[in-house]
């Protein structure tokens, strides 16, 4: 099992710093991407969790604010989206009633801010951050999609509908107000009405069948994310929560079908290949699944569950010291959550197993 290890190391490169023990090689806590090729996800939560990449302590932070199209009021519960700059997803926020964000202790590198609202997008930013501009603050200003996406779109298929019409559009504002403020059945109902206002509204369809499926109703979700992927054929994030869809009901050759789409489309959508990880790992495809979150890893080193449920692979076959860089990883990243109590005992346990580890 230890080669098999090695073999997936060896089946990507990546630009690692390694510690030699007596026993081999280890890898610093901060980049674990190689020994993590051969993790595997177990079932756990949420697929469209977000992630808090917090350095406690650090002063590092990006803020700002997001304005209408004509520059004169703050727009509030616009979803704002940070970004490193190789593309992996940081964290995700709502802005508030006057429009502002926050993205606090942050690690220093550079970061791309990006916001959408339905109809509406934002030119996405780039901050660099460093010791000498350890903090930034942004002013950005909501552009409709088709001035801001033509040219990048021109020639492609798929559907961007700037025609929704203004009672749709605010059904949907309300529908995002009222599930920020937790509450499910009034934003299902705006977004029903949304939908039953614009059959083509492809945001409102998304947000219904994520709505579903945190309440776990996953019929309804697939009924939601089926019409969006009519509406948008290439819609990436249609085919990978549909693919979550049917991992959830265990139609598991239908999950792989549609996760394997998504990726062909687009090759770093993590999510994608997280949620493929975890359709191999149910159906005992270890290697599959362990390639998979190799690459989602690679592509979202932040993800705290993929490390975590990467150690439950190293402990099935044999490799607890393995297993336990990742479980300690996944309480660095973690804030909260069952698993964390039920980690720090399991990262003890292993400690007493092992020889010459530091309790």
């Amino acid at each position: 099992m230890k080669t098999f290890a090695l073999l997936l190391v060896n089946s990507y490169s990546y630009r690692s710093t390694r510690l030699t023990s007596k026993k081999g090689l280890l890898f610093r806590p901060a980049l674990r991407m190689a020994a993590a090729l051969s993790l595997v996800i177990a079932a756990s939560g949420s697929v469209l969790s977000q992630n808090d990449t917090s350095l406690p302590g650090s002063s590092f932070e990006i803020s700002g604010q997001i304005r209408s199209p004509d520059g004169r009021k703050t727009i509030e519960f616009v979803s704002v989206r940070l970004e490193r700059a190789g593309g992996s997803l940081v964290d995700q926020r709502i802005t508030d009633s006057m429009g502002r964000f926050r993205f606090s202790r942050l690690n220093p590198g550079q970061y791309v801010v990006s916001a959408k609202s339905p109809g509406f997008n934002v030119s996405p930013q780039t901050v660099d951050l460093n010791r000498f501009i350890p903090r930034a603050f942004l002013l950005l200003q909501l552009v409709p999609e088709t001035s801001l996406f033509a040219s990048k779109n021109a020639g492609r298929s798929a559907v961007i509908n700037a025609n929704i019409p203004e009672k749709a559009r605010k059904e949907m504002d309300k529908a995002q107000v009222a599930l920020a403020q937790k509450k499910t059945d009034e934003g299902i109902l705006h977004l029903e009405k949304a939908v039953s206002l614009f059959p083509e509204f492809l945001d409102a369809h998304m947000l219904l069948g994520s709505t579903y499926m945190e309440l776990g109703n996953v019929v309804k979700a697939e009924a939601a994310f089926q019409m969006a992927l009519q509406i948008d054929p290439k819609s990436v994030d249609a085919r990978v929560s549909l693919g979550e869809v049917h991992r959830r009901q265990k139609n598991y050759p239908k999950a792989e079908q549609f996760l394997l789409e998504a990726l062909k489309q687009d090759e770093e959508a993590w999510v994608a290949h997280y949620t493929l990880a975890r359709v191999y790992w149910e159906t005992n495809e270890i290697i599959k699944a362990g390639r998979q979150i190799g690459r989602t890893i690679q592509l979202n080193p932040q993800f705290a569950e993929a490390h975590l449920l990467g150690g439950n692979v190293f402990m099935k076959i044999g490799m607890p010291e393995n297993a336990l860089v990742e479980y300690e990883e996944y309480l660095r990243l973690a804030s909260n959550g069952p698993p964390v109590a039920s980690t720090k005992d399991l990262v003890q346990k292993i400690r007493r197993s092992l020889p010459n580890k530091k309790q």
